[in-house]
């Protein structure tokens, strides 16, 4: 496991430290979805490929916020679910290099993944069906299609731009504040904020938060090592999309103030 420093970024020269010719399969996030932290997946691909392994990108986080180009990147492998892009749940996509794929056997029975089957021994289909068994989520492939369809609308470079704005705007607004402390000041962030206020746990800041009308996550994030690293039982992380505005930002701050009354 390649290890972070206090700013939540990933210490390159130990991950490369890391890298040997046994590595197989190099997995990395692409955005964390616990600090914000957007890794330079590029360089770290070239160098796990220059080791002769496979690399996976998780991108949920990414993807929602600036456009990716995943041949550009040279991932073998790029993931994300759906309902990050406002899309529905239960439905994802992987794209990975066709040989690749065509060398894996199918992870699924079902139908439409075979071409033939007999007693001595079973054909599987060719690429994308092998992969594709039984009926698929048809209901929810066209949702996402959608979703897709209205950020490309509203335009991917102006929503990550509009994201980066209400980011450094609450970014600046909570450094304000004495009693809370920002986890994860990565110099390249995606617009999620983590943060913690002191002699409060975050579970009941965000119950306070949510009296107030204003969402935020609290708990580990799925993220128990980062957690762990920071020495927190957890955080309450504040995720700006599309459809917010500054005084979204106004609203945290205030609740925020009215959270340390109840609970300080």
């Amino acid at each position: 496991v390649a290890p972070i420093n206090r700013r939540g970024e990933l210490q390159l020269e130990e991950f490369l430290g890391l890298l040997s010719p046994r590595t197989r399969l190099v997995a990395l996030a692409h955005v964390s979805n616990a600090l914000g932290t957007v890794l330079p997946v590029k360089p770290l691909i070239e160098a796990a490929h220059a080791h002769g392994a496979v690399v996976l990108i998780d991108g949920a986080q990414a993807v929602p916020h600036a456009r990716l180009d995943v041949r550009a990147l040279g991932a073998d492998f790029y993931a994300f679910s759906g309902h990050k892009l406002y899309g529905p749940t239960g439905i994802g996509v992987l794209y990975g290099r066709e040989e690749l794929l065509a060398a894996m056997p199918p992870w699924q029975g079902g139908g439409d993944m075979i071409l033939t089957v007999s007693f001595a021994k079973t054909t599987y289909n060719e690429l994308p069906w092998k992969f594709e068994a039984g009926t698929p989520n048809m209901s929810g492939a066209v949702g996402l299609a959608a979703a897709m369809d209205y950020l490309e609308g509203l335009g991917v470079e102006a929503i990550a731009a509009h994201e980066q704005r209400l980011l450094q705007l609450a970014t600046a607004e909570l450094a304000r504040l004495p009693d809370i402390e920002i986890i994860g000041t990565a110099a390249h962030k995606a617009s999620v904020l983590s943060f913690t206020m002191k002699g409060v746990h975050p579970h009941d800041l965000g119950t306070i938060l949510d009296a107030e009308g204003v969402a935020v996550r609290t708990g580990h994030h799925c993220a128990m090592p980062v957690m762990t690293f920071f020495g927190l039982p957890a955080t309450a992380r504040a995720s700006f999309g599309c459809y917010n505005t500054e005084g979204d930002v106004a609203s945290l701050v205030q609740a925020l103030g009215k959270a340390r009354e109840v609970l300080a």
